[in-house]
């Protein structure tokens, strides 16, 4: 079978090694370096080439799986004109090629697969997500090479001391010069951390290790679902366009914020946002804007949402939000993206009290219900 991909120069070196059959082949760089792309492509020719082999591809939580390596993996299979609906067990979430062999996609808490038969292939995508023993699960069962990505946020992991150091693993380093494919939009947006923050800079541009410890927010942790029972439900909104508008649902119970991601999306005009909203079934729930767009918050009330003006203090706000530890619902994928990264600006090796203004649109809609809603004295909710 003949097959056409668009390849950077990182798929060159993890398909290279690939074949060299090296056990560990650890990717580390910056942020859309094509690390993640890479990889798919090279299971989806192994799949194609290697009779009756076991792909495993799994991440921290599934919905950020699905969310990433596994929305690439069948991107390239629908552009390439080579997915065939049949070959895909939806329901087990693993795809069959016609040489026998299969991809398994799923997370380690799903038991039955971390433990289950053995594999030939694993893909540990974000890999720092993962714990050390998570690793060792995994790999118990591995009997050929397992591939590592992440960005390198984190200044200490199991993965420097554990993966790295061995004589059996290599190491590509990566980073968004290395894909010639990215828009030009895009490249700005990255290169915009240059001049915002040093280690911000360093990590998702340079693909370089990060230096200090920054991240704001670690009261936080995850949780299946939003509780049934509470004491108040609210909701934060960020407004955007080119950057995307986020809204975010959370649900009280003694103080103690249970958050969950409902919407981020960039190109929305009002009435679009206004149309997506009313599918969640607010009523007349608490809604805490961005107040530096009154304009869009007065359509929001024409439209029947009871919209509260927000205290858009960042500084009052942070501390409010880590006051009470906070439960984030696994499936928030890009809340989740953003509270991992989520950090005070560093200049020069010196930390100042202010956060980096990127990646942040659902954490400011989290901080606008929480904080504002924890000083407010609210009005009666009208009829």
């Amino acid at each position: 079978m003949k097959l056409n991909l668009e390849c950077t120069g990182v798929f060159e070196k993890n398909y290279e090694a690939y074949q060299s059959g090296i056990r560990n082949i650890v990717n580390e760089g910056g942020s859309r370096s094509s690390k993640t792309y890479s990889i798919a492509q090279v299971f989806i020719l192994g799949a194609l080439k290697q009779r009756n082999k076991v792909f495993s591809i799994c991440r921290k939580t599934f919905p950020a799986l699905r969310a990433s390596a596994m929305r690439d993996f069948f991107d390239i299979l629908k552009t390439a004109g080579i997915y065939r609906q049949e070959r895909h067990n939806k329901t087990e979430h693993i795809y069959r090629f016609p040489s026998g062999s299969e991809v398994e996609f799923f997370s380690p808490d799903q038991a039955e697969k971390v433990r289950g038969r053995k594999r030939d292939y694993l893909w540990v995508n974000e890999a720092n997500e993962f714990s050390y023993e998570d690793w060792k699960q995994l790999t118990m069962r591995l009997t050929g090479q397992a591939f590592l990505d992440y960005n390198p946020s984190d200044m200490f992991s199991w993965i420097y001391d554990h993966v790295i150091t061995r004589e059996d693993t290599e190491v590509i380093r990566s980073t968004y010069l290395d894909n010639p494919f990215l828009e030009k939009s895009i490249v700005k947006e990255i290169e915009r951390y240059k001049g915002l923050d040093d280690n911000y800079w360093r990590i998702y541009g340079l693909g370089q290790r990060g230096i200090s410890e920054t991240t704001i927010y670690k009261n936080w942790q995850y949780i299946d679902k939003l509780p049934d029972e509470f004491d108040e439900e609210i909701y934060g909104l960020d407004f955007g366009y080119n950057n995307p508008s986020g809204l975010v649902q959370i649900r009280l119970k003694d103080k103690v914020p249970y958050i969950k991601e409902l919407l981020y999306e960039s190109y929305l005009t009002n009435s679009q946002l206004i149309e997506k909203m009313k599918t969640f079934n607010i009523g007349h729930k608490y809604i805490y804007p961005d107040c530096a767009e009154p304009q869009r918050i007065e359509e929001l009330k024409k439209a029947g949402f009871n919209c509260k003006s927000s205290d858009k203090d960042v500084t009052k706000g942070i501390d409010t939000v880590k006051s009470h530890k906070m439960y984030i619902t696994k499936d928030s994928v890009n809340l989740l993206k953003e509270v991992k990264s989520y950090s005070w600006k560093q200049k020069d090796d010196i930390i100042l009290d202010e956060p980096v203004k990127a990646n942040d649109h659902l954490l400011d809609a989290m901080r606008y219900a929480i904080h504002t809603n924890n000083i407010a004295i609210k009005p009666a909710i009208f009829i």
